[in-house]
């Protein structure tokens, strides 16, 4: 039902772009929608996507009133549907943004064993319904203004039990402060406590959805981001920032603090909907750049510094106990650094390189928009995968593929590899290859330098090691099943990233 859905609406968005005045062919999808609701969960279902048509004022009888539903009309009239149909099958936790920016829980289950504090900086809740493994409060203000804080913390990292919502790190703990006063509003100076006493209680990310209203980054955040505490810091802590919600394109340049380079360890956030397209309220980075010495180069434009992430109808917690569903910047942003979260979890040593994790979350994004980096969608779609994977299988330093052995470990000098990327692509593409792998229960460990340092992957070559953990050098690892796919694509004619070569428009 979904991806019939999904068909159906790019057809309207086609129409309607083009100025289309013959709307029959979305009239039969629309039929069509309700006889695979029926047959799925039943004519009850079917009545009440019927009912829901009326209350969105979608009307199939009545060809030519289709091209005036708008594109955000149509994803609210999914949303409700999507969540009243999941409520038969006990399935409400899940929602539309993992496909979207390719997450699974398969992902998180091969993590190595660990944790890192996720810092927020957002209005104050209490824990009592939140399903956050680990909340703290931290500092700031103990007043209760709004729920904005419980449904971010929810994004990040709320809890895989099948119960509401479900984060991108359920793994992690979550140091919370308040910047907020009782009327809703921050100061700067308290915003940049807030970001030092999230440093000081070891959380290597910061996750702001906050700032001037009409700015992707503003001046203020110059003074805070230089800090004597953040500065002489920096190398070990990540900032996330909300866009902001006014559909606004930045045009004034921001002026950063004199003696101080560019921020490389910013990511800003903007919003996207179920179709891919950029949200109509988002914040975009347009030319601006960050002037240093009162110059702008051009890899200090702020589209440089910027991805979007699913922002519209996001399932979160309510802060009473169950889940509803709120649009905005804001509960973009959670995404991407519960990714962060996911990254410094899987590879420990990243906490203190957040140069090299920007740059994965950045490099490793959907393109999107015009090929490259563009001022609407910056570097793309976050692509929670693919910054797990290695970035570029050319580059990778590989050993060649050995045999499972769970009660031996295994001794590889990353420095002294015995294969090369290129006789790994061989090799992939010789015919029974593969076959003989999976046979043998073989896997592949690869290094990736990036930057000051390295990732390493384990990707297992059969299917029956998924699952499973495999001593090397010391240290269990995970194999990590979701990057074979990659591989195999990387070595059959994809690109470097192992994507299959193709741009999303």
């Amino acid at each position: 039902v979904g991806p019939q859905w999904g068909t159906l609406n790019t057809l309207w968005n086609s129409l309607q772009a083009s100025g289309a005045t013959d709307y029959s062919q979305v009239q039969q999808g629309l039929s069509d929608f309700v006889n695979a609701t029926v047959q799925f969960w039943g004519s009850d279902a079917g009545q009440y996507v019927v009912q829901l048509y009326g209350k969105y004022g979608i009307d199939p009888n009545n060809p030519s009133s289709l091209a005036y539903v708008t594109p955000e009309t149509r994803s609210a009239f999914f949303m409700n549907l999507y969540d009243n149909m999941m409520n038969f099958t006990g399935l409400d936790h899940v929602d539309w943004w993992m496909a979207a920016v390719h997450w699974s829980p398969q992902i998180v289950q091969a993590q190595t064993p660990g944790t890192v504090p996720l810092g927020l900086l957002d209005a104050y809740f209490a824990r009592d319904y939140s399903d956050v493994k680990n909340l703290q409060f931290i500092g700031g203000y103990k007043v209760y203004v709004n729920d904005h804080g419980a449904a971010v913390a929810s994004a990040m990292a709320a809890m895989q039990d099948n119960i509401g919502a479900m984060g991108v790190a359920p793994n992690s703990s979550v140091r919370l402060y308040n910047p907020f006063d009782s009327t809703g509003t921050a100061s700067w100076n308290d915003v940049a406590k807030g970001i030092a006493a999230l440093y000081n209680q070891h959380a290597t990310i910061a996750n702001a959805s906050l700032g001037v209203p009409g700015w992707v980054l503003s001046n203020e955040w110059g003074s805070v981001l230089t800090s004597s505490t953040l500065n002489s810091n920096k190398h070990g802590f990540v900032l996330v920032k909300a866009a902001g919600n006014e559909a606004t394109v930045q045009t004034s340049d921001v002026s950063w603090p004199a003696g101080y380079s560019a921020p490389s360890n910013l990511i800003t956030v903007g919003s996207v909907g179920p179709t891919g397209q950029i949200s109509q309220f988002s914040n975009t980075p347009g030319e601006a750049c960050i002037l240093v010495n009162n110059a702008c180069q051009e890899q200090n434009k702020l589209k440089y510094r910027y991805v979007v992430a699913p922002g519209e109808l996001m399932l979160v917690e309510d802060n009473q106990g169950g889940t509803t569903r709120m649009t905005g910047t804001s509960f973009a942003a959670p995404l991407v650094s519960g990714t962060v979260a996911l990254l410094q979890t899987r590879w420990p040593w990243l906490q203190q390189y957040s140069d090299e994790t920007v740059q994965i979350i950045l490099q490793s994004a959907t393109d999107l928009g015009d090929p490259g980096v563009d001022p609407v969608y910056g570097w793309g779609m976050l692509n929670v995968e693919a910054a797990q994977s290695p970035l570029n299988f050319d580059n990778l330093i590989v050993f060649q593929p050995v045999s499972y052995n769970a009660g031996k470990d295994i001794k590889l000098d990353k420095n002294h590899p015995n294969w090369t990327a290129a006789q790994l692509k061989t090799a992939i593409n010789t015919p029974g290859q593969l076959d003989t792998w999976n046979k043998k229960q073989a896997f592949l460990v690869g290094y990736e330098n990036i930057g000051l340092t390295y990732r390493d992957f384990y990707i297992p070559l059969s299917s029956a090691l998924i699952g499973k953990t495999q001593s090397v050098n010391g240290i269990k690892h995970p194999f990590q099943a979701y990057i074979y796919q990659r591989l195999l694509n990387w070595a059959q004619g994809g690109s470097k990233a192992g994507r299959h070569k193709t741009h999303k428009h």
